[in-house]
Formats: C-alpha cells, sequence, structure tokens
C-alpha cells in the first residue's frame, strides 16, 4: 500500500516519511481527478472533507465508479487533509488499515485509520458517513486523548 515498505531500509526516518508523504499525495491526487465532477471542492481543506463524503456517496450508488486503487486514493485524501491539517506521521498498521496517520503528542497520540472507513462509507453509503468519523479524530486531537480511531 503506497509502497511503504519497498522504500530502502537504510534511509533516515526524515527520507522515509517524505518520500512516503509524495506516494500518499500523488494516490490521493489520482483519486481528485478520478472523482471529476463529483469531487467538486477537493482541495485539502477541512471543509472538503464533505466534498469527499459527496464523492463517496456517489461511488456508493454506482454512479461514481472506482478501481481498487482509486479507492485508496480516497482514503489517502482523507488522510492527507488530516496530515496537512495537523501534521502526524504515517506508519505500517496491519490487515484493515494498512497505513495510518498517526498525530499528537507521544502521550497522547492518536491513530486515524482512514483506508477501512473509505471502503465502509462506498459498500454501505451515509451509514459511514465520513465527516462525522473526521471529528472523532479532531476531538481526540483536541482532548489530547491517546485514541485509535477505526
Amino acid at each position: 500500500m503506497f509502497g511503504f515498505l519497498k522504500i530502502n531500509q537504510d534511509a533516515k526516518r526524515d527520507e522515509v516519511q517524505e518520500e512516503f508523504v509524495a506516494r500518499v499525495a500523488n494516490a490521493a491526487q489520482d483519486f481528485v481527478h478520478a472523482a471529476g465532477a463529483s469531487g467538486v471542492g477537493l482541495d485539502y481543506s477541512l471543509s472538503s472533507i464533505h466534498a469527499l463524503d459527496t464523492a463517496l456517496e456517489a461511488a456508493h450508488v454506482g454512479a461514481l465508479p472506482l478501481t481498487p486503487m482509486q479507492t485508496v486514493g480516497a482514503a489517502a485524501y482523507l488522510y492527507e487533509v488530516a496530515r496537512r491539517a495537523h501534521g502526524g506521521l504515517y506508519e505500517v498498521c496491519d490487515d484493515e488499515d494498512p497505513v495510518v496517520l498517526v498525530c499528537g503528542e507521544p502521550e497522547a497520540e492518536v491513530c486515524f485509520g482512514a483506508i477501512a472507513k473509505v471502503e465502509r462509507r462506498i459498500r454501505y453509503g451515509a451509514a459511514e458517513a465520513i465527516a462525522p468519523y473526521f471529528d472523532l479524530f479532531t476531538a481526540a486531537l483536541q482532548a489530547g486523548e491517546a485514541r485509535v480511531i477505526r
């Protein structure tokens, strides 16, 4: 996923993160391009979470066909909105969310998973809306609460 494990194991952490951020950003941009008219407003701002949800609803009802990689790109978009607003590092996690964004102070790290959530949003529709999910992430950061958001 995003080639995280393909990066030179001898590289420094900052170099790995820098390349990984570039790969996530490229995947996000591929999704924005694929979303076309359904993705109006996808500008990486916090308010664009609603535009992402609109595009994912279009995917849910079949009006926006997405390949599996474009679906990952939608999750990458959500990660990039969060990272650009709050910082953080990408880390390898597990099969449900192979990659997560970890933000916050070491004592209050918030682990944010987007891949499985985006897949659920497309599969189950509005019951899995993105905005309230993102609000959980933001609230945990603001409260300084160590949490895993999945």
